[in-house]
């Protein structure tokens, strides 16, 4: 027969492994009840507009989810006017159509409620909305602003806001709260925002001001820049004409300046020999501008030049 230090150790390991087994239970029981909280969860929200006019704005609504019951609509509320909706359904299958219905609730707010082919538990989907509304662009003092705010029920894991707006839009700052993403181009200019894990309650807005008018870009016709090069050409050309003019008009004025200079000197040799540094005092003129205009008479024959001290005495040359 066994002691009976043997017996209580066999007694409590099956009531410990039994406590345990209790508590995993009610654990993974409360978390089962956390996560059937909702019929479905939210893996990824993305919100796109497009700013076509002050009066037009199309918008895009991606809501990617995996459904934890048997899931066959989708409902969106906007407190803006919704215009000309259209959506799919995109699963790992193909793409499914979605049959979207607008109606107006209490306070003007309107209800996009999408029906779709039944997800079944743990199936995932994409839904993609889109429509056309108007009223998102507000002016104040003569400058435009653009304001979009929207509020959690429920968790999302990552949520994407993304702004466009043509290039004739100049933005003014502050942008509150500061993008996270800016992309400029010839044409459109890009403003994205990103949050993740969300929680249910959690508010996400957005303001935009801008300065300016709408004006979508159009291209230069071709020969706007024919005529450019062409105009670049006479006017380049026309510049360095106007130059060579200008270097030989002053060449011929140095010539008849010099000639001059040259008859005044010859005129006071002819009374006799007189050194450099007085015709410079004679002529009115700087001893660098005698030097150069004696060299150059030298070179022609016209005059000798003989050292005397710091100077030079010059000589008519017979």
């Amino acid at each position: 027969m066994p002691s009976a230090e043997n017996q209580k150790p066999r007694g409590r390991k099956p009531a410990l492994i039994g406590l345990v087994s209790i508590l995993l239970f009610l654990s993974f029981a409360l978390h089962g009840v956390g996560a059937q909280e909702y019929d479905y969860e939210i893996n990824a929200y993305a919100v796109y507009f497009d700013v076509v006019t002050p009066s037009q704005v199309e918008e895009t609504v991606e809501i990617d989810l995996t459904s934890h019951t048997n899931l066959s609509q989708y409902v969106i509320y906007t407190d803006y006017p919704v215009e000309d909706p259209r959506a799919v359904l995109d699963l790992q299958s193909g793409v499914k159509p979605v049959n979207v219905t607008v109606r107006e609730v209490l306070g003007g707010t309107n209800a996009i409620y999408m029906y779709f082919p039944t997800l079944g538990p743990g199936e995932s989907a994409r839904i993609r909305l889109t429509f056309t509304t108007r009223g998102m662009i507000t002016e104040d003092e003569g400058k435009k602003q653009f304001t979009y705010y929207i509020r959690f029920s429920q968790p999302v894991g990552l949520f994407h806001m993304q702004l466009v707006v043509p290039r004739g839009y100049a933005v003014l700052s502050p942008i509150i709260p500061s993008p996270d993403r800016v992309e400029s181009s010839t044409s459109r200019l890009l403003l994205e925002w990103t949050r993740r894990d969300l929680r249910a309650g959690d508010e996400f807005y957005f303001i935009v001001g801008f300065s300016g008018e709408i004006t979508t870009p159009s291209q230069p016709s071709p020969l706007l820049y024919v005529g450019t090069f062409l105009a670049g050409l006479l006017i380049g050309g026309g510049s360095v004409y106007g130059y060579i003019l200008y270097r030989e008009r002053k060449r011929e004025e140095e010539k008849i300046h010099l000639r001059s200079d040259e008859e005044k000197i010859l005129a006071l040799l002819r009374g006799g020999p007189v050194l450099q540094s007085e015709l410079a005092d004679k002529l009115g003129v700087s001893k660098a501008k005698v030097s150069i205009i004696l060299r150059e008479m030298e070179e022609k024959g016209l005059i000798t030049r003989m050292k005397e001290g710091r100077t030079y005495r010059v000589f008519l040359k017979e």
